[in-house]
């Protein structure tokens, strides 16, 4: 059959996976139901071996690896794709499989809009705080510094504001409502209507 005459259908975004450098779950999310998050998180997991491949095979000294690296695999009835950010972190996509082309340029465009929610919330300085941290109103001349029931405990400088690859925390973006309103917006956009 020609693929130019495959219809084109809107994707059906099944879940989403971002790991980190040392390929540990920063965020997983199935847009087919809550049930099925352990079985995406497996399956987003095999692909790591595949993505591992991709980058040792397209790489030289020369040329580093692309960050989208391509559909990675189909299995069960979704296809995976992989994309690598410039500071190593991997997102594994999968859609559902159709009888229809499915272009790169759409799965570069929900990598692209995923990338960019996920610097948005890792470059906010305040995630790297702990959850217990409270701040202290301002004193004016005329009045004595506020005082907190509990002081916060005491973090070094230089990690106060940290925020480098190998730092990022998945409740980082737990907590970050944008980062979660943002890829559910993405799911809800690719499922129309269905999740």
């Amino acid at each position: 059959m020609d693929r130019a005459a495959l219809p084109l259908v809107p994707l059906q975004l099944t879940s989403l996976a971002i790991l980190s450098l040392s390929n540990a779950p920063l965020f997983v999310r199935s847009f087919t139901g809550k049930a099925d998050e352990l079985r995406h998180y497996h399956l987003a997991h095999a692909a790591v071996d595949v993505i591992e491949e991709r980058i040792v095979m397209t790489t030289t000294p020369n040329k580093p690896a692309d960050t989208y690296l391509g559909l990675l695999f189909c299995m069960e009835d979704m296809a995976f794709y992989g994309f690598q950010t410039p500071t190593k972190i991997r997102m594994v996509l999968s859609v559902a499989l159709v009888d229809a082309t499915i272009k790169d340029a759409d799965i570069v465009a929900i990598f692209r809009a995923v990338h960019h929610l996920l610097l948005q919330a890792t470059h906010n300085p305040f995630l790297s705080l702990p959850p217990s941290f409270r701040a202290v109103p301002a004193s004016s001349p005329s009045t004595e510094p506020a005082k907190l029931d509990a002081p916060n405990e005491v973090w070094a400088e230089d990690a106060m504001f940290a925020a480098g690859p190998g730092s990022v925390r998945p409740e980082w973006l737990e907590r970050s409502e944008a980062f979660q309103r943002g890829v559910q917006r993405i799911g809800e956009l690719l499922n129309g209507g269905r999740a």
